[in-house]
C-alpha cells in the first residue's frame, strides 16, 4: 500500500471520528481502497496492482436440552456451546491475460481442554484466467452433486447427493480444476481432485478422482450433468454419475436430479413450486433403487404484509431417505408420516417470530411437538435469536444463537 494513501485515509477517519458527537453513535467510514477494477466488495486493501479482500463470519450457538438419543427418545440433560468462524483472504492481480488470484480460508478447528480453538486452513489455492479459469491447491470440489436439500416441518431431505450412495467417489481435497465458458450459459468443468497422499483411512482407500461435467445457467434454467471416476491411481475404479436441473417460468418452477454409482445404487428427486401474490406451494419427492420413496409438500399464505401462515405434510415409506429436523442424531427408520402448521410474523421492525406445531407418526410410536423462536436482525449482517422445542415424548431443547458476517 502506498504510504501517501494510508496517511490520507487515516487522516480522513480521524477527522470523522473527532467530529462525531456522543448523541450520534453512527459514524461514516472512508475506504482505503475501492478496487473497482476487480469487482471486489467488502474490506479491501489496495496496492499498485493488487487488491486484498478480507471477509469472514463468526457464529455462536448455545444449546441445552435432553435430545440426542434418537427421534422421540430423551437422553440425559446436557448443554453444548459451539463457536464457528471463518476468515477469508483473497488477493487479486489483473494481468493482460486474465486475473491472478490467491485464496486462503481459515476455519475453526479443534478445541483443546481450555476451550482454545486451533485454527485450520480449509482452503489454500491459486487461480488464473477469465473465461477459462485454472485453479490448483487445497480446494473444494468443482462438481455440485447435491440434488435436493429442503426441510418440511419435522422432516427434511438433507443434502441428498453422491455421499448417500453405496459406492461414493471422494472429491475436493488437493486438486487441479479447469472451468471454461464455451457458449452463452454453457461451461465445461474438468477436475483432478482428492490428490493428497492416501493414508489408508479414506473411504474405500480412494486415491485420486477425475471428473468431467457440463453446466448451464441462463434464462432461468440451470443445471449440471457429470461423471466422476474414483481411485484413478489404484484399482477400485469407482464411478459416480449425476445430473440436476432447475427451471423457472414466471410464477412456476420445476426441479429434479439423479445420482448413481456403478453398483446400481441410485437416488432420484423431482419437485415443483409455484409463487403467486399471496400464496406459494412447494412439493418434492425422492426415490431409490430399493423402492424406497418419500414425498413432502408445503403451502404458505400471506395473511397480512407481515404475517405468513403455512401448512405442510410429509410421508416416507422408509424414512431412511429423510432425517428429523428437530435435534435427531440419526436417520428415522420405517414408515413415517408428519403433518404440521406454523406462522412467521414480523412483530416490529427487525424482530420476527415463528411458531409451529406438528404431529409425527413413526415406527416407534407417535408424538406431538411444538417449536418457536424469536429473531432480531438490526442490520450490519448481524443476527441473534432464541428458540425452543418440546414434544410429548418429553424431549426438549432451548437454543441461543448469534452471528455476524463481514
Amino acid at each position: 500500500m502506498k504510504l501517501k494513501s494510508l496517511l490520507l485515509g487515516s487522516a480522513a477517519v480521524l477527522a470523522l471520528s473527532t467530529g462525531a458527537q456522543a448523541a450520534d453513535p453512527i459514524a461514516e467510514f472512508v475506504s482505503l481502497g475501492v478496487c473497482d477494477a476487480y469487482g471486489i466488495s467488502g474490506l479491501t486493501i489496495e496496492s499498485d496492482d493488487t487488491c486484498l479482500s478480507i471477509s469472514g463470519s463468526v457464529e455462536y450457538t448455545f444449546e441445552t436440552g435432553n435430545y440426542g438419543a434418537g427421534f422421540g427418545s430423551p437422553t440425559d440433560f446436557f448443554t453444548d456451546s459451539l463457536v464457528e468462524w471463518q476468515l477469508l483472504f483473497e488477493a487479486t492481480t489483473q494481468t493482460d491475460a486474465g486475473a491472478a488470484t490467491a485464496v486462503i480460508r481459515l476455519n475453526d478447528g479443534t478445541e483443546n481442554a481450555n476451550g482454545d480453538i486451533n485454527p485450520e486452513i480449509e482452503r489454500a489455492y491459486v487461480s488464473f484466467g477469465d473465461t477459462t479459469v485454472i485453479t490448483a491447491g487445497r480446494i473444494g470440489s468443482i462438481f455440485d452433486t447435491v440434488i435436493l436439500d429442503r426441510s418440511y416441518g419435522a422432516l427434511n431431505f438433507d443434502e441428498l447427493d453422491k455421499g448417500d450412495l453405496a459406492n461414493s467417489v471422494a472429491t475436493g481435497g488437493h486438486g487441479i480444476q479447469i472451468e471454461s465458458l464455451i457458449a452463452d450459459g454453457f461451461s465445461v468443468l474438468v477436475g483432478l481432485e482428492n490428490l493428497q497422499v492416501d493414508d489408508g483411512f479414506a473411504p474405500n482407500n480412494e486415491n485420486g478422482t477425475a471428473g468431467l461435467a457440463v453446466a448451464y445457467d441462463n434464462g432461468g434454467i440451470s443445471g449440471e450433468v457429470g461423471v466422476l471416476l474414483g481411485d484413478i491411481f489404484d484399482s477400485a475404479d469407482q464411478v459416480n454419475y449425476y445430473a440436476r436441473v432447475m427451471a423457472e417460468f414466471d410464477a412456476f418452477s420445476v426441479r429434479g436430479g439423479v445420482v448413481a454409482d456403478d453398483t446400481g445404487d441410485w437416488i432420484a428427486t423431482i419437485g415443483a413450486g409455484a409463487t403467486f401474490d399471496m400464496f406459494s406451494l412447494d412439493v418434492d419427492a425422492a426415490f431409490t433403487e430399493a423402492d424406497e420413496f418419500a414425498v413432502a409438500g408445503e403451502g404458505s399464505f400471506g395473511a397480512t404484509d407481515t404475517i405468513d401462515v403455512y401448512l405442510g405434510a410429509a410421508y416416507a415409506e422408509d424414512a431412511g431417505i429423510m432425517n428429523a429436523t428437530y435435534y435427531d442424531n440419526g436417520a428415522l427408520v420405517g414408515e413415517t408420516f408428519a403433518v404440521y402448521a406454523g406462522v412467521n410474523a414480523e412483530v416490529v421492525e427487525n424482530i420476527s417470530v415463528n411458531a409451529e406445531v406438528g404431529y409425527v407418526d413413526y415406527s416407534a410410536g407417535d408424538l406431538v411437538y411444538g417449536a418457536g423462536g424469536v429473531t432480531y436482525a438490526p442490520g450490519g449482517n448481524f443476527e441473534t435469536g432464541l428458540s425452543a422445542y418440546a414434544d410429548t415424548d418429553d424431549v426438549y431443547a432451548v437454543t441461543f444463537s448469534a452471528s455476524k458476517s463481514f
